[in-house]
């Protein structure tokens, strides 16, 4: 597989999931924005852009090579204590996630730019929770982890399994399209990198990454509003409560570490480390990467633009 599926193929699997993202997410938007006004639309919007646009580019590659899709997107077996483990680190991680947040915010304040986040429907009803529940807690996460925990992580492990959290966890951030969000996303994205490459399964991650965005759906529609926006408030956060916050990141680090450590593996570790002399001197596999940061940029620029422009 290492010789068939490797870091050039990931890059370029993202890159083709990514732009034809933001390609749909410009067709909507330029329609009048209809996946922002009616919940079936945006449950619409998921499925084409969640299965059809970033997990299908991945099958089919693995079925034109002949790779083994059950090798590839990690569908190992895990026993209950390592999905137990996963959701204690899970759970006491949060404490770094808001250290970052908190950190986020200060630095947006510094630099004048009001921290932004992301937005997405909230839920008025039991029926559009539910809607919410189907098209923000659970089609993203299956489909994302088999993308990013999945196929990427595979692929860069090529280069080293850290390398692979590393990379993946940045292409994450950057995947979901907001400058003020990137280091939470980045250190969840790690986290998540890091659970799976223990567990040599993506089910650990699968079921984080759907306790997380179903947690947000519930709280965001109980509390009648985004629920990062209820963590952020205008002025930013207290010197004070960021340091305690940071001094409690810090052990909460530490527990995780020694819950990650306890977590069973399952299957064959990744093919990785291989830093050949083709692998390392052929800078081809940056390519798409490079070339998706440039997609990221021309967006962020020109969504800038419009909302500067009169009209």
């Amino acid at each position: 597989m290492p010789g068939r599926f490797n870091e050039t193929a990931a890059g370029w699997i993202f890159f083709v999931s990514y732009l034809a993202g933001v390609l749909l997410t410009a067709f909507m938007t330029a329609s009048g924005s209809p996946h922002h006004d009616s919940l079936v639309i945006f449950l619409l919007y998921v499925v084409i852009g969640q299965i059809a646009f970033n997990v299908l580019p991945a099958v089919v590659w693995f079925r034109y090579k002949g790779i083994s899709m059950k090798n590839t997107f990690l569908l190992n077996k895990v026993s209950p204590r390592t999905l137990i483990l996963s959701l204690l680190i899970y759970a006491i991680s949060q404490i770094v996630l808001l250290f970052f947040h908190q950190l986020t915010e200060l630095v947006s304040i510094a630099l004048g730019a009001p921290y932004a986040t992301s937005h997405y429907p909230v839920a008025d009803s039991i029926g559009a929770l539910l809607i919410l529940i189907v098209s923000i807690g659970i089609i993203p996460p299956i489909c994302e982890e088999l993308l990013f925990r999945g196929a990427l992580l595979t692929g860069y492990a090529r280069r080293g399994v850290w390398f692979s959290a590393g990379m993946t966890a940045a292409l994450f951030a950057l995947f979901h399209d907001n400058p003020y969000r990137i280091a939470e996303l980045f250190a969840s994205a790690w986290l998540a990198a890091v659970i799976v490459l223990r567990a040599r399964s993506i089910y650990p991650g699968m079921l984080v990454h759907l306790l997380t965005n179903t947690t947000y759906v519930c709280v965001s529609y109980f509390q009648g509003g985004d629920m990062l926006e209820g963590l952020t408030a205008p002025q930013g956060p207290e010197l004070q409560t960021v340091v305690l916050t940071g001094i409690a990141s810090a052990a909460a680090f530490f527990i995780c570490r020694w819950l990650w450590l306890r977590i069973e593996p399952a299957g064959q570790p990744l093919a990785g480390g291989g830093h050949g002399p083709h692998t390392c001197a052929n800078p081809v596999w940056l390519i798409p990467v490079i070339l998706s940061v440039v997609v990221f940029l021309v967006k962020y620029v020109s969504l800038n633009l419009g909302a500067h422009l009169p009209g």
